[in-house]
């Protein structure tokens, strides 16, 4: 059930922004909270769904910087796409933790979540600053590695968290 909220959940918080734009931030940004609230899985979730986050934008500035994306009249991304990348770390932990179980998906959904930005392009949220198959190719090889580091953190993120655990559960003092 979890998985499903996710990913219903998710995908509404996408379109509103892609849509509405910064309008739809306050939205995004109860659902994100809602998500820590009721969803999260562990102590080491919130900072591994910032540090997504971080890395998301930061990605994102820099495709904008080099126009790769273009956001009018916006000198950096829009705050809308900074929330999308808050609420899109969530489905990291849930409707996309598949993902996790082999690199081969990881890079296959590389290929796949460009077509989020071409969608975002025709609901006129973003353009580009170069042709759909450069932009595309950009995308696909950008999010492929993605994938591959958002998958090695969590996993990195998962240990911590169980060796916290474990270690409290050793020490009679806590």
């Amino acid at each position: 059930m979890v998985i499903l909220i996710n990913i219903i959940g998710f995908n509404i918080v996408w379109f509103g922004l892609v849509y509405f734009g910064n309008n739809f931030t306050p939205i995004a940004l109860l659902y994100f909270s809602a998500h820590f609230v009721f969803f999260a899985k562990n102590n080491g979730e919130p900072k591994y769904l910032l540090l997504i986050a971080l890395i998301g934008i930061l990605t994102d500035s820099f495709l904008h910087y080099v126009n790769v994306f273009i956001f009018l009249p916006n000198e950096h991304i829009p705050l809308w796409l900074a929330c999308l990348w808050l609420c899109f770390s969530t489905t990291l932990y849930h409707s996309l933790r598949f993902l996790g179980k082999s690199i081969w998906f990881q890079l296959l959904a590389g290929f796949v979540a460009p077509f989020s930005y071409f969608a975002g392009n025709q609901l006129g949220a973003v353009t580009f600053g170069n042709s759909s198959l450069i932009t595309y190719i950009v995308l696909a090889i950008t999010w492929s590695s993605l994938f591959v580091l958002f998958f090695s953190l969590k996993k990195h993120f998962q240990s911590i968290d169980i060796n916290n655990q474990t270690s409290l559960r050793g020490n009679p003092h806590v």
